[in-house]
């Protein structure tokens, strides 16, 4: 008999942990197991790229009371939220959420197996309280107080789990650090990326941007968020304009600073350098037609999007955050700069004119295993299979 499974997601919008989840979806073995999936917020573009085997369950439903307590809870949270800001309380949102209105949640009905927060945040909250379950995994996508989680807060739940999934080796470390007395609980599990996926969907042509033959083009993908550093790819881009270097660097996301940085931009005189495109529903086709693809973060739980720009074998600059490491060898199959504009940029020239470092590098890339995805897989599979 198959086992029943349940994977809960806070929406399916174009970030990292959702594009993990809807590749793993596609590749666990059907047969072995009946997956479910909750998806708390519908509507993001990546709810297309569901197999069509999966069943995705609807929004819980509330009677008339559970709707009204639902509202006032919404209202008395709004109040904490705006007064948390003027007070400078920093809260993450997920818990202050969760703390006036997670009494008033519902969770989907039905028992599983096995019930999966593929999130930090409300899914994680979710699944030991809500959900009737007899194995209970979370996945962990970031280093959880360097994104603002209170740590004695998430423990209480971290506590109803058995096993806890950090998406690098580097993430599992810093887990255990935070949290020492749950060691036997981790297994890691990096990010899962299906290489056809992502090869079909960059091959589709690109209708908003044409590219100048005459200058060097630069992607960054991700959310316009404050870990993402941003700032510093613009001030990185001021370096490379004062250096005389021709390019064009593309911002592919949208996000909470772009007006922040849309400011700095028109500052720093910039408006034909850099460009902020937006949220795409498929940001591949940009990747792959760069020169270069820099990653500028200041934490990643794993870096996804270096992922990606590897398997289309692009040449990536990166900062030097903690899990980089894991992905990325310095002058081997990618450049790795330290957390300043100029170092940064050093790097980016450095990939632009020494052509045989890119070269080294692109080859190195073409020679790597793509298919490690498949040993991953069959961690997950492992794990879900595991009494």
């Amino acid at each position: 008999m198959r086992k029943k499974v349940l994977f809960v997601i806070d929406s399916l919008n174009c970030g990292g942990a959702e594009k993990s989840l809807v590749s793993l979806l596609s590749l666990l073995d059907k047969s072995k197991f009946e997956i479910y999936l909750w998806i708390r917020s519908r509507g993001g573009n990546l709810e297309s790229c569901i197999p069509n085997h999966i069943n995705v369950l609807p929004t819980p439903k509330y009677n008339f009371l559970e709707r009204i307590f639902l509202s006032l809870s919404s209202i008395l949270f709004s109040v904490v939220i705006r007064i948390n800001k003027r007070l400078g309380k920093k809260e993450h949102g997920a818990e202050t959420l969760w703390k006036y209105k997670g009494r008033f949640m519902k969770g989907v009905s039905g028992t599983f197996n096995v019930a999966v927060a593929y999130q930090q945040g409300i899914p994680t909250y979710l699944v030991p309280t809500k959900i009737k379950a007899k194995k209970r995994i979370a996945w962990v996508n970031c280093d959880i107080a360097s994104v603002g989680y209170s740590l004695s807060f998430n423990k209480n739940f971290y506590e109803l789990y058995q096993v806890i999934v950090p998406v690098s080796k580097e993430l599992e470390t810093i887990l255990n650090n935070y949290y020492p007395q749950f060691q036997h609980k981790y297994k890691c599990v990096y990010d899962i990326l299906n290489p056809s996926l992502i090869k079909l969907l960059a091959s589709e042509s690109i209708q908003d941007f044409k590219a100048d033959h005459n200058k060097t083009i630069i992607v960054t993908a991700g959310r316009l968020a404050a870990p993402k550093n941003y700032t510093l790819a613009v001030k990185t881009a001021k370096v490379l304009k004062e250096q005389g270097i021709h390019f064009i660097w593309l911002f592919v996301g949208e996000g909470s600073e772009r007006a922040k940085l849309q400011r700095l931009i028109t500052d720093y005189k910039l408006e034909g350098n850099v460009i902020i495109l937006g949220y795409k529903e498929n940001p591949y086709p940009y990747m792959a037609n760069c020169d270069v693809y820099v990653q500028t973060s200041i934490s990643e739980g794993f870096g996804l999007t270096i992922a990606e720009a590897k398997l289309l074998g692009k040449p990536i600059v990166s900062t030097d955050f903690k899990v980089v490491h894991d992905q990325l060898t310095h002058g081997e199959n990618g450049l790795i700069a330290s957390m300043n504009p100029e170092s940064v940029a050093s790097n980016i020239h450095l990939m632009i004119e020494n052509e045989e470092l890119r070269n080294k590098i692109v080859n190195n890339l073409k020679k790597e295993n793509n298919d490690t995805y498949h040993k991953e897989v069959i961690k997950v599979e492992n794990l879900l299979d595991e009494d």
